[in-house]
């Protein structure tokens, strides 16, 4: 009852002291936005956060197009000029050995030099499609999940790795996987991919009843039965929708804006979501990620290591591995 009392008392001081620089019409807003305050609306519970979330989304996604330019476009790097053989004894060697050396049909090279090129350039035109307008948030959450990987998901994950069995991580796996199926099978449909959904649907039976609510995948290791892991972003490419531009969010790492919309879309398709209270569902997800992790370990340092610039090649690899899977 006091801090009840208290509070009232410390909103109504707010409100005395700011009506002093606003007009009566500004004390009827805020005098509405305290007693919402108070109250908590409906509205603002997580369901319709994201729900708005989505709306945006897609709003930004009509109209990126004009005003998404590619200020930071990625280019691959490709070495068109290979250093020929240094053959220093080229004037004393025997003439069989210099016919050796140029038997290859000059024809026959420069069709596999026009084949790699053709590649290259099919590739180039993928990844100049997604422009980085937002270059410097984007950095500064690559350096943000890179601070946070070294100093608290690597040593956690070291250490659950380090405690828990392989075969318990990798059914925990095989159970969260099994629990995606709803992502699955609304994706396979509006794809219109209904081999692949009626496959899903098979899978979830036998993995939940006989494969122990999917703990163990029999019918994937007895039955031959394979999931295509469908989502909304890749329902969305699908529909020849474009990525809209590079977004790297923080923890959840890098996406595009279409991705975006399709997280937000397969949110209400995750039971994990509906589990309350929500701090609970949280908890949930992040053991699902850390158990995902710690078969992952080195994954990210290889690629640091073997990156020119990491930034760059996370880019490139991620918008890779999508179009790949919107094309499969």
């Amino acid at each position: 009852m006091s801090s009840h009392w208290s509070e009232n008392l410390f909103l109504q001081k707010i409100k005395r002291n700011l009506c002093k620089l606003f007009n009566a019409q500004s004390f009827t807003i805020l005098n509405v936005c305290c007693v919402s305050f108070k109250r908590k609306p409906a509205i603002m519970n997580k369901r319709n956060c994201f729900l708005f979330l989505t709306i945006t989304c897609v709003i930004l996604f009509l109209f990126n197009h004009s005003y998404a330019k590619d200020l930071h476009t990625i280019q691959p790097v490709l070495i068109q000029d290979f250093p020929l053989p240094d053959y220093k004894n080229l004037k004393s060697a025997t003439p069989e050995w210099y016919v050796s050396q140029n038997t290859v049909d000059q024809a026959e090279t420069d069709d596999l030099d026009d084949e790699l090129m053709e590649d290259y350039d099919d590739d180039e035109a993928l990844l100049d499609d997604v422009s980085d307008p937002l270059y410097y948030f984007n950095y500064a959450m690559y350096g943000f999940n890179d601070f946070l990987y070294f100093a608290a998901i690597k040593p956690i994950t070291q250490g659950y790795k380090a405690v828990t069995p392989t075969p318990v991580r990798k059914g925990v796996k095989n159970f969260f996987h099994n629990l995606l199926f709803p992502v699955r099978l609304v994706n396979n449909l509006l794809q219109w991919k209904l081999p692949e959904a009626g496959t899903e649907v098979e899978i979830f039976v036998i993995n939940s009843t006989v494969g122990l609510l999917g703990f163990v995948q029999v019918a994937q290791e007895y039955h031959d039965k394979h999931t295509s892991d469908e989502d909304f972003g890749q329902t969305l490419g699908s529909y020849s929708m474009g990525e809209g531009f590079y977004l790297v969010w923080p923890i959840l790492g890098p996406s595009t804006l279409r991705d975006t919309v399709g997280f937000a879309g397969d949110y209400f398709l995750k039971p994990v979501n509906y589990v309350e209270p929500w701090e609970l569902s949280l908890g949930i997800q992040a053991y699902d990620k850390i158990n995902t992790m710690s078969f992952h370990l080195g994954d990210y340092e290889a690629l640091k290591e073997a990156a020119i610039e990491p930034y760059s090649a996370i880019k490139n690899a991620y918008i890779q591995n999508r179009n790949k899977k919107i094309a499969e």
